[in-house]
């Protein structure tokens, strides 16, 4: 009877991990969206929407891949040594981060352009280093999100009532707590430890833990880091505002600072892949209970997922021209002749 009670969390764990579940339940998700929303309707007043507050939208995300760019930036460039300046150039930067845009939208997983970031940038500063920066890039968006989020909630209290306020209060002391906990993280993590199990865990773990105390030792590119990175989520939020008004959509930023950070929080769920599907579902229901119609909150729905179509298409150009760029001519080598 104990064996078969220990093999019941295996088989959870295998099922719960399986691909064809994650299929199943955005094939699952999607039929359930496609009831719910005009998908041909909703697609129809995208094509009928204002071209001028379209390109004002278009205009206020350029604003935000920026502010995405300079997020990262300040990290990556606070741990890498003076003499990788070159190497770290701001249109470097902005290059690997458009490119990083375009392969997030092919691979399913949502992973695959911080894949591309940490393999290209590990080169240089080391895959720890890169993978440190990335993870605070994230956390600062995160916190900003959730700090736009609590705000919103917080003027539309008594529509949605105390939960969620309290569910987005308790994401933002969260965020706080782990960012707390990782630029602290070299006098908390047992690095020799580690070391002991395995020489190459160890050496990982204290150069992702040594960058987070060099973040700390210059607070300064942290406050940057998250002063950006709030603002860059602000852009966005006001970029989606103008592309609702562009559909004849009139939704307030409190409304969206509320809907969005709760679809992407259930796209979280083991059940489909990269939230597809799960995703727009939540916003679409959300945003239905905040007064919007059915039609445009689905529109809305392919305008978040759209948004960063058109600098993913401009991050697949500049990658098709660095792997058609000629490789560097291999230094020569002069043999000193014989007296």
């Amino acid at each position: 009877m104990g064996g078969v009670t220990r093999h019941i969390p295996d088989r959870f764990r295998a099922v719960v991990g399986s691909p064809w579940l994650r299929v199943a339940g955005t094939v699952a998700a999607v039929a359930v969206l496609a009831r719910s929303v005009d998908i041909p309707k909703a697609a129809a007043s995208l094509g009928h929407a204002d071209p001028r507050w379209m390109a004002a939208a278009l205009g206020l995300t350029c604003v935000a891949v920026v502010a995405s760019v300079l997020e990262w930036g300040v990290l990556i460039r606070t741990v890498s040594a003076p003499a990788q300046a070159s190497l770290f150039t701001w249109r470097r930067l902005s290059s690997s981060y458009l490119q990083s845009l375009f392969f997030t939208q092919v691979i399913p997983a949502g992973v695959g352009g911080d894949a591309v970031r940490t393999v290209e940038m590990g080169k240089h500063v080391g895959h720890s280093r890169v993978l440190a920066s990335l993870a605070g890039s994230r956390m600062a968006g995160m916190l900003g999100m959730a700090a736009w989020g609590l705000a919103g909630a917080v003027l539309l209290r008594a529509l949605i009532g105390n939960g969620i306020l309290a569910a987005l209060a308790v994401l933002v002391g969260v965020i706080i707590m782990v960012w707390t906990g990782a630029l602290s993280a070299d006098r908390l993590v047992p690095v020799r430890f580690l070391t002991r199990l395995s020489a190459a865990m160890g050496h990982a773990v204290r150069a992702f833990t040594e960058s987070f105390a060099a973040y700390r030792r210059h607070p300064h590119a942290v406050a940057q880091c998250l002063l950006v990175g709030g603002a860059g989520w602000g852009v966005n939020l006001f970029a989606l505002v103008l592309a609702a008004r562009a559909i004849g959509a009139d939704v307030s930023w409190p409304v969206l600072a509320v809907c969005i950070p709760l679809g992407l929080l259930a796209a979280l769920v083991p059940f489909s892949v990269n939230g597809l599907g799960v995703r727009e579902g939540v916003l679409v229901a959300f945003l239905v209970h905040m007064g919007v119609s059915s039609t445009h909150a689905g529109a809305l729905s392919l305008i978040v997922d759209l948004q960063m179509l058109p600098f993913a298409v401009l991050g697949c150009v500049l990658w098709m021209r660095r792997r058609r760029a000629p490789a560097p001519a291999p230094a020569s080598i002069t043999v000193p002749a014989r007296a």
